[in-house]
């Protein structure tokens, strides 16, 4: 299975501090403050077990840097959605952040999604295990990278829906008719042409690593 949160939940399995911070490899002004930011709070704080970032994002708009613009996937999916179903996390600034840190004792309770939904899905499942206090987010001023064309981002937001959509129901919040559709249509036009491209975004949902047999013997045996 591959995916961004596949790597992230694998990633417990082979990190061995009790504090795991994540940071996206595309940042184009990478600082020690996207360290020290997000691991900070939770070092200084015994309350909190895990920190996002947020940040100002520019967009590149043809040659020019645009100061804002960027999250548009926040702005136009997550952040409605958090709103109508999960006021407590809308305030979060940048929910999809890829610059975060948590407690490993938090980390390894949690499902994970592979995909680009595992952002949503972990201050979610946070949520509903722990609740807010136990959250915190960090300003890291700005963030500089290379911005996803729109056809991407549909694919991110198509994944991201699948996702909420699952725990809307587990929550039982929706009440589902029938299964959601795992089929995601893309059209292309050029030359007076349209095509239809049909992909399939399967969502898998990972197992709390701490009921990985292997994960758990790993655990005990660094503890001896």
């Amino acid at each position: 299975q591959r995916g961004k949160g596949e790597a992230l939940w694998k990633s417990l399995a082979v990190l061995k501090g009790d504090i795991i911070a994540w940071i996206d490899s595309d940042i184009r002004n990478i600082d020690p403050r996207f360290v020290y930011g997000i691991v900070g709070p939770i070092i200084k704080n015994k309350n909190i077990d895990y920190v996002k970032a947020h940040y100002r994002r520019p967009i590149k708009v043809g040659d020019s840097l645009n100061n804002t613009g960027g999250g548009r996937v926040t702005e136009l999916v997550t952040r409605p959605i958090f709103n109508l179903f999960y006021p407590e996390l809308a305030a979060f600034a940048q929910p999809l952040s890829g610059e975060y840190a948590g407690r490993r004792s938090l980390l390894e309770t949690l499902p994970f999604y592979t995909g680009y939904a595992v952002e949503t899905g972990l201050l979610v499942e946070i949520l509903r295990s722990r609740g807010l206090d136990v959250m915190a987010q960090v300003d890291l001023e700005e963030r500089i990278h290379d911005n996803q064309p729109l056809s991407a981002l549909g694919r991110m937001a198509f994944e991201i829906q699948q996702a909420v959509f699952e725990l809307l129901q587990n929550d039982e919040i929706i009440t589902l008719q029938k299964d959601i559709s795992d089929t995601y249509k893309v059209v292309s036009c050029s030359e007076g042409k349209c095509t239809v491209d049909t992909e399939q975004f399967k969502i898998v949902k990972r197992t709390p690593m701490i009921d990985i047999p292997f994960y758990k013997s790993q655990q005990a045996e660094s503890k001896k």
